[in-house]
């Protein structure tokens, strides 16, 4: 089994980043600084900040090595690096966050251990004296527009001219009058200028008494927060860019802070402002996106994990990882690589590279290329073997694998697979043979991920499928969903999506289009479970069921769960929703699914009146 956190090795190759992070983050020049270190959940956003951080602090160690030492210590006037670890996550709820996080920062400068007294006793007073929600609260409460035009760090500096020349390409439909009397209201506030200016002046005294020449904090979690907490943090992070030494790592989906932000700052004038990249485009200076692993990468990283509790001998992980990290972005991780670089751990590593493998060729297109996805699918897997060794069942692990992928990634597939009546038929799929139209799998003979699925290296048509469909089961009864493999970006998309309303629609759909493959399908089938569960068709969700498959390309899988439905629970008004979907299949499939529905007789006669009136509008025109 495998912990869900960050790693402190480096299996993903992510070394490149890495230095990048280390030179803007150390780089005098370009202090103060903001990085923004953008990924899906999961992308591994959190093993490269933690390896950014163990870079940063060897470099300052490697450098304090060169300086002079007086009478066994450090020289006091060796410049330093410090680094600060902030996740809002986890204050979200409990503390003013905003608070926490420059206290946070205060704290690591008031390190007894590090710094002298009189650097510690400068920190702790700054703490006491400074009313530092106070101070940071300013921003949010006069609105976004002076986070558009600079932040808290340009607000003694605002005049009605240069705000409306920084904002006027954007919002053209801005009242100067509207600016100046937000403007007006902090202008007013002489107290909190000089706070700001204050803070900013003896935090910078701070940095100087304690010789700390880069001062480099790392947020992350920031995407799990509230927008409120977003906000809060962008506004204390603003408190520091302006003083020489601060840099800031912050790590998140960049998709989930847009949305954030929208959802904060819902009415802002204007009709060409996107709200939630022109805030990001003025906290972030160095945006750094994290790739998705494409599937080689895929394969390396299962390897990793499967080899790091097979290798167990002293130096033999190490020496596997230094081939992997050998290893150019398009380059397989194989046997023969091994053989040539590693030759006596090569047969220790053979059966784990093979599985590796083997659930690569799937896994890899269904999550577009996620770490913990990966991790989430072995630990699933060991999971399900453990609780069948302890009821005395031993499972093939690639026939359970295979199967594993099918549940998650192509449930229709999965749910005809499993029942016993059809293992017959099953065999002769699996073979390639030719196949009847009576037969169940042929609906399924040329999907591309099936066909992947198929080949892949391992048979199951010739086992008895009952003991693993017991443990998928097992599942259920615990009430474990598929839910619980998406990430918070698809999960969001599917809770707008289930809300029904247009708006929630209408954004859920565009967040689901940027998923993986496999998510799509997760999110299709489980707004479905909705619809097929309710007593009474829920037409909002059917409506968010029809689009989302259309704008996904699973077409032929809405069709086929719309004609699962009995025809008797559609309405006359399920099928208005229907509309848009059914005028975006093609003729012989709106043809089956409108015959379908007809055979509902009150559904019928609305259906023929609609066929009337269109055809005699056609003849009109």
């Amino acid at each position: 089994m495998w912990p869900d956190k960050e790693s402190e090795r480096d299996y993903l190759n992510y070394r490149y980043m890495v230095d990048l992070i280390v030179d803007i983050a150390t780089n005098k020049s370009l202090s103060p600084s903001t990085i923004g270190l953008y990924g899906d959940w999961g992308s591994g956003k959190s093993t490269l900040m933690k390896l950014a951080k163990d870079a940063i602090e060897q470099k300052a160690k490697e450098r304090s090595k060169k300086w002079k030492m007086k009478d066994g210590e450090m020289d006091v006037d060796m410049p330093q690096t410090l680094c600060v670890e902030f996740n809002g996550w986890l204050f979200e709820g409990y503390e003013d966050t905003k608070t926490s996080l420059c206290g946070t920062i205060l704290d690591a400068l008031a390190d007894e251990k590090r710094f002298g007294p009189n650097v510690v006793d400068y920190a702790k007073e700054l703490r006491k004296k400074i009313d530092v929600k106070k101070i940071v609260g300013k921003g949010v409460k006069y609105g976004l527009d002076y986070f558009l035009t600079g932040g808290i760090g340009a607000l003694t500096d605002l005049t009605l001219s240069n705000v409306l020349s920084s904002i006027k390409t954007n919002m053209n439909d801005v009242q100067a009058k509207d600016v100046e009397e937000v403007l007006s209201k902090f202008k007013k506030d002489d107290k909190t200028r000089t706070e700001i200016k204050n803070f900013r002046e003896e935090f910078s005294k701070l940095l100087k008494k304690s010789k700390v020449e880069n001062l480099v904090v790392f947020i992350d979690e920031l995407d799990r927060c509230l927008p409120d907490t977003i906000l809060e943090i962008f506004e204390a992070i603003r408190l520091f860019l302006y003083v020489d030494g601060m840099s800031f790592v912050i790590g998140a989906d960049e998709r989930l802070i847009q949305f954030a932000i929208k959802t904060k700052y819902k009415e802002v004038p204007g009709n060409n402002l996107d709200i939630g990249k022109e805030y990001l485009e003025k906290v972030i200076q160095y945006p750094i996106s994290i790739p998705p692993l494409n599937h080689a990468e895929v394969n390396q990283y299962l390897s990793c994990l499967l080899l790091e509790n097979t290798l167990i001998e002293e130096g033999e992980f190490d020496a596997f990882l230094k081939v992997v990290h050998s290893i150019g972005p398009d380059q397989e991780l194989t046997i023969e690589l091994l053989e040539k670089n590693v030759r006596q751990i090569t047969e220790k590593c053979k059966p784990d590279m093979a599985f590796a493998k083997q659930i690569s060729s799937v896994l890899a297109p269904s999550i577009n290329g996620n770490p913990r996805q990966c991790k989430r699918f072995l630990n699933t897997l060991y999971m399900r073997m453990n609780l069948a060794k302890s009821r005395g069942i031993e499972l093939n692990k690639n026939i359970l694998a295979k199967l594993l992928l099918a549940e998650y990634f192509k449930s229709d597939f999965f749910d005809v697979l499993v029942k016993e009546a059809n293992w017959d038929n099953f065999k002769s799929f699996e073979k390639g043979e030719a196949l009847e139209d009576t037969n169940p799998f042929a609906v399924w003979k040329d999907d591309t991920w099936v066909k992947t699925w198929n080949n892949n290296g391992t048979i199951i048509g010739n086992e008895k499928l009952d003991k693993y469909v017991y443990f998928a089961n097992i599942k259920n009864c615990y009430n474990h969903s598929k839910l619980d493999m998406l990430s918070p970006t698809a999960r969001k998309s599917f809770d707008l999506l289930a809300s029904g309303t247009d708006s929630g629609r209408n954004q859920g759909v565009k967040i689901a289009k940027e998923l993986s493959a496999g998510e799509k399908a997760i999110i299709a089938s489980e707004l479905f479970v909705i619809v097929e569960t309710a007593p009474e068709m829920n037409n909002e969700v059917l409506r968010s069921f029809t689009d989302v498959c259309a704008e996904v390309d699973m077409m032929d899988y809405a069709l086929k769960k719309l004609m699962e439905l009995p025809a008797e629970k559609y309405t006359f008004e399920t099928y208005g929703q229907l509309t848009t979907f059914l005028n975006k299949l093609d003729e012989e499939r709106k043809t089956q699914l409108v015959s379908y529905l007809s055979s509902n007789q009150q559904l019928n006669n609305t259906i023929q009146r609609t066929n009337q009136l269109t055809s005699s509008f056609k003849k009109k025109k």
